[in-house]
Formats: C-alpha cells, sequence, structure tokens
C-alpha cells in the first residue's frame, strides 16, 4: 500500500498534492494506535473481566473447534451450511 501511495505522490502534478496525499495516509496510520492507545486506557475493567476468566474463555474456543472438526470430519458441518451457501448462491453474495 505503501508503494502505491509513493508512486501517487510521485506522479501528481505538484509538490503540494504529492504531499497532501503522503499527510493523509500518514493520518489513516496514526489515528487507528491513537484512538487505540486512549480506548486501552478507559477499557481498564474489561480487560480486568478478560483476564479473571480468561481460562473459561480458552476452553470454550477450544471446546467450539474440537466440535467444528467433529461435524467436518463427520460432514455434518456441509449438511448444515448448505441452505446458506444455496442462500448466497442465489442472492449472488459475495458481490464480487
Amino acid at each position: 500500500m505503501l508503494a502505491a501511495i509513493l508512486t501517487a505522490a510521485a506522479a501528481t502534478q505538484t509538490a503540494v498534492w504529492g504531499a497532501s496525499l503522503l499527510f493523509v495516509y500518514s493520518l489513516g496510520l496514526g489515528i487507528p494506535f491513537l484512538l487505540l492507545a486512549l480506548g486501552y486506557a478507559r477499557a481498564g475493567s474489561v480487560f480486568g473481566w478478560l483476564r479473571r476468566h480468561g481460562a473459561a474463555i480458552e476452553r470454550l474456543g477450544g471446546g467450539v473447534l474440537v466440535a467444528m472438526g467433529i461435524l467436518m470430519v463427520t460432514g455434518t458441518w456441509i449438511r448444515l451450511f448448505t441452505p446458506l451457501l444455496r442462500w448466497f448462491a442465489r442472492s449472488q453474495w459475495p458481490p464480487l
């Protein structure tokens, strides 16, 4: 992505326009990290809950993976999702 932005900036008519493209690109990279830092500072209670219940969340995730694996090995997974796949085909989703 950076190569595309640098190429586009180099191909602009003026240096100001190229610098503007690079500035907007830099904002797009930096703002999410700033928001994440602000959110992290304010979400301490959520992280505390996740830390306290981490083992249970891992066991639940492991159980889901095992269940999905069993469904795939037995062929039940495809039978469960065939109606959804047909609906996607009829509605032409995803639109490519």
